[in-house]
């Protein structure tokens, strides 16, 4: 960790002109995924191998993607005939995002999921590969921990009931995760957790304070321990864990009276409106027209933002109120900092660099449709 948080602020990577075959292992994990979300669906195998190729063109340019979809399917039928006799129908209702907000990390799997048997979500995470890695149970062990811990994981436009619903709504619940290897036509039910505790979670979190200053740990690892494989040796300290930097932002934008509710609604709905839309909002003056107040019904009824978020997005004068309330990182950078000068110590200048990315971060990770104030506050406190 020390390691790569070093080579984060330090090494330059060259742009390279990726070659086809660079790009295969990505494409492959791709065909995965379309093969399982389609394969769940229940459309036929002729149908699905369509459908494949349309998202994916390059397949049809390449013999090899081609045999791995059509094996991707035949397995994904042979897999799927083995969970229903373990858990009746799963239905794949969509992608969700896993928050840690100790970490101030966010996890992806691929697809959540609920059975006729379960009352607990299921995760579902393609391995689309030849062989299964000693690293994939650890992935589902830590994604069944951060559903456990912090009961947070967000879905946004989704199928339910066989129907398109895009409000968003928040699973609190523990889960198991399946790891479904299509080419292999086998899966793996991992139900097994792993919940980091607040030594690891600071520990990880000073590994990285180390790394930005060119240090590491200090350690008691023998000589073919799997870091000295990095080719970097870092001399070694010891030093104070501090909070994560986007978790002081994100505490410093409630204690400038910043919303990240609203924050997360108006954002979201945002995204979700037409181009046209979004265009004809901007152009609008203050006149509310029949068509707005149809577009608000639209906003609480079928997004589910609150009435204070669809007058935000709907009227330009409280667009613009809006925006000037939000805090921005140079604010944050002066109304948070004693909090961030151990942080400055660290990172010098480059504080003030990557503030807005850490601004960023902030609202990725913490902002929630409702009770984001009381998911920063308990990390914060954690951290206290």
């Amino acid at each position: 960790m020390a390691i790569k948080a070093y080579r984060a602020i330090r090494t330059v990577r060259e742009k390279r002109v990726s070659q086809p075959r660079e790009l295969e292992p990505a494409i492959i994990g791709m065909i995965g995924e379309k093969a399982v979300q389609l394969g769940f669906a229940g459309l036929p195998r002729s149908t699905a191998m369509r459908q494949i190729t349309r998202a994916i063109p390059q397949i049809n340019l390449n013999e090899n993607l081609m045999q791995i979809a059509l094996d991707s399917l035949r397995g994904v039928e042979q897999i799927l005939a083995r969970l229903r006799n373990e858990f009746g129908e799963i239905r794949v209702i969509g992608r969700g995002e896993g928050r840690h907000p100790d970490l101030a990390g966010i996890v992806r799997p691929d697809f959540i999921a609920f059975s006729e048997r379960e009352r607990d979500p299921i995760i579902v995470e393609t391995k689309d590969t030849t062989r299964k890695a000693s690293t994939d149970q650890f992935q589902a062990m830590y994604y069944n921990g951060v559903a456990d811990r912090f009961g947070v994981y967000l879905l946004e436009q989704r199928l339910e009931g066989g129907d398109l619903t895009i409000s968003s709504r928040l699973v609190r619940s523990s889960a198991k995760t399946i790891l479904i290897y299509p080419r292999l036509a086998q899966y793996s039910t991992v139900e097994e957790k792993f919940v980091p505790d607040e030594e690891l979670i600071k520990g990880i979190w000073k590994a990285k304070e180390l790394g930005f200053m060119g240090r590491s740990p200090e350690t008691e690892c023998v000589a073919n321990c799997a870091h000295h494989r990095l080719k970097v040796n870092l001399s070694e300290a010891e030093m104070e864990p501090l909070p994560p930097p986007p978790l002081i932002f994100s505490e410093g934008i409630l204690q400038e009276g910043g919303d990240l509710d609203t924050d997360y609604q108006v954002s979201y709905a945002w995204r979700l409106l037409p181009s046209q839309v979004k265009l004809a909002l901007l152009m609008s003056n203050r006149r509310r027209s029949a068509g707005l107040v149809d577009l608000k019904g639209w906003l609480m009824r079928v997004v589910g933002v609150d009435e204070n978020s669809a007058d935000i997005i709907l009227d330009p004068e409280k667009r613009e109120q809006f925006a000037r309330s939000r805090p921005t990182g140079d604010m944050l950078l002066k109304s948070m900092r004693n909090e961030l000068e151990p942080w400055k110590d660290i990172l010098k200048k480059r504080l003030e660099v990557a503030a807005p990315s850490i601004l960023a971060r902030a609202t990725s990770v913490y902002s929630l449709p409702s009770r984001s104030d009381s998911f920063v506050k308990d990390a914060w406190k954690r951290w206290g």
